[in-house]
């Protein structure tokens, strides 16, 4: 079936909904222009790699047509992808590298084919032939990962759950849980359940364009973490499709039963199998006694030790909970026109200087009493820190945007600026020096912006989140940037960093894995990869290097 939009490659990699091409307003332009020295950023100037060429996959389908023939019989002609723009589409999430190469004209590793079940009698089908086959299976939900969690380096099965598995199956709203198909987008369950009341509770960045199965199977952490918990705090029950069989389980609040088989595939990344249906924990919702403030401190030592005094405090959690350092602190100001308003220079005054101050934000949410309180308390403890309160107008502008920042990496990118964005979960003790070596690092590269927040707050520490924009070598983009990123793991790990937090290894990181976690671990992660996927069908790269 042909697209309704040009089938190109800058089709393929856009972030987000096709019909949307990005711009950088006037505010954005002069700070990339100030920060990474480009002389100019008019619109005439020509784009680097726009990715404007037609598709065209290099590598046939390499399946026997026989093959084919079984996969069409189990789910139907309609549901078979084989054009050129859909294998592309299927061959690559959102890392800066995968991106480079789709801008450059070149589709790595396609699947031979994507097939979409109607339900999980086919999925079952399609596994037990790819099992019988030995052909690679790569679940695909929405393809938003930044961890290069598809490749298929030998061709394969591309298993589209989003199509078709995507559907509520049930809510139980006395013991407030909800059971979904794996393929449903955040938006559509979210929807669903504020229609009733609730909420998920789950918002990671690429919340509108990532799927239920997606956030279980990287482990995901959404932006309201600190509240809500992350996706393993809030999973009651998975079905899962393996080469072996389908596991399941009976849903119970907790349970001691054994050894925790489920929570296996939470985190896998789809090297066991394929995720058909989610149970989840919900919360009720009620969002006019949500309460949100912005607290502006003269540091960021300052602000962190107002944060862990807040989480450690024992009067309650909020939901939303994010400190920007302060040059994140200072390009939002600017982009937002804050500097030089009569606020900002009131606020100067009083010692919160420029490239010195850090904002924080807050959101809590739930019973109306609750949230007064906590939010009130939050306000308390941070003035001891020299916090000072500036309203909810920042935190506002915060939640509005909070998705959207995502869709300036693409105009970003057309300047030829390399992107990157790396997070780590770090303890209290270890974060000050953490944040400062990886500053260190990054800023050592000339003409670079590192914005760095803490993004998840727990009482033993924080996820720590760079976000890097620096100019990039037009001559060798991808090495630049492959060289770049592996200096800026390396001092993470030196700093005592995990190498995620909730992003997942996929095939970016898992030259480090084993290492980092230990032979043992290693040893046993491989162990349960061998029972459950006996052949290495299951997304052979993913986790351990191939």
């Amino acid at each position: 079936m042909k697209s309704a939009f040009r089938q190109t490659y800058r089709q393929v990699l856009r972030w987000g909904n096709p019909t949307v091409e990005a711009s950088l307003n006037e505010n954005t332009k002069k700070v990339i222009q100030d920060y990474t020295g480009i002389p100019a950023l008019e619109v005439t100037l020509p784009t680097f790699l726009p990715g404007e060429k037609e598709v065209k996959v290099e590598k046939e389908i390499n399946l026997l047509p026989s093959y084919v023939k079984t996969f069409t019989e189990i789910v139907g002609a309609e549901n078979i992808g084989t054009s050129d723009f859909e294998r592309a589409q299927h061959s690559a999430g959102k890392n800066y590298g995968e991106l480079v190469s789709l801008r450059k004209g070149i589709v790595h590793y396609p699947p031979d084919i994507i097939v979409s079940p109607n339900d999980h009698q086919q999925l079952e089908k399609i596994i037990q032939k790819c099992q019988e086959w030995k052909l690679t299976v790569i679940p695909h939900g929405l393809r938003s990962s930044m961890s290069k969690n598809i490749g298929f380096n030998n061709g394969g099965i591309a298993i589209d759950i989003n199509k078709h598995l995507n559907k509520v199956v049930s809510i139980d709203e006395e013991s407030l849980t909800v059971t979904a198909q794996a393929g449903i987008s955040g938006p559509e369950l979210e929807n669903y359940l504020n229609k009733r009341g609730y909420t998920c509770g789950h918002f990671p960045q690429s919340f509108e364009f990532s799927t239920l199965g997606g956030w279980v199977s990287s482990n995901g952490v959404g932006l309201g973490s600190t509240g809500y918990g992350t996706i393993k705090d809030i999973v009651l029950g998975l079905k899962v499709v393996t080469p072996t069989g389908t596991y399941s389980n009976e849903i119970y609040p907790k349970t001691s039963q054994g050894y925790d088989v489920m929570s296996l595939f939470i985190g896998a990344e789809g090297t066991l199998g394929v995720i058909s249906e989610v149970t989840i924990s919900i919360r009720k919702y009620e969002q006019k006694h949500s309460k949100s403030t912005s607290i502006i401190f003269k540091n960021f030592e300052d602000g962190c030790l107002a944060m862990r005094n807040c989480i450690q405090g024992g009067f309650g959690k909020p939901h939303f909970f994010r400190l920007s350092d302060s040059e994140e602190t200072e390009i939002d100001f600017r982009i937002n026109g804050y500097n030089g308003s009569f606020s900002d220079r009131a606020i100067k005054t009083l010692g919160y200087k420029t490239n010195e101050r850090c904002i924080m934000h807050v959101s809590v949410d739930g019973d109306e009493d609750y949230t007064s309180f906590v939010i009130n308390k939050i306000k308390s403890v941070s003035a001891q820190s020299g916090g000072r309160n500036l309203g909810n107008k920042f935190a506002k502008k915060w939640l509005e945007t909070r998705f959207s920042s995502a869709y300036m990496r693409d105009p970003l990118m057309d300047l030829g600026l390399i992107t990157d964005i790396l997070e780590t979960s770090v303890t209290w003790k270890d974060l000050g020096q953490l944040w400062k070596s990886v500053k260190t690092y990054i800023k050592a590269k000339p003409n670079t912006i590192c914005m760095a927040n803490i993004s998840h707050v727990y009482e033993n520490g924080v996820n720590l989140y760079f976000s890097v924009i620096t100019p990039t070598d037009k001559v060798s983009p991808r090495e630049d940037y492959e060289h770049f990123h592996k200096g800026f793991i390396g001092t993470i790990l030196k700093n005592k960093g995990a190498l995620s937090h909730h992003y997942g290894i996929g095939r970016a990181l898992a030259p480090w894995l084993k290492n980092k976690i230990g032979d043992q671990s290693y040893h046993l992660m491989e162990s349960i990869k061998k029972e459950i996927d006996p052949n290495n069908i299951m997304n052979p790269g993913s986790l351990f290097i191939q």
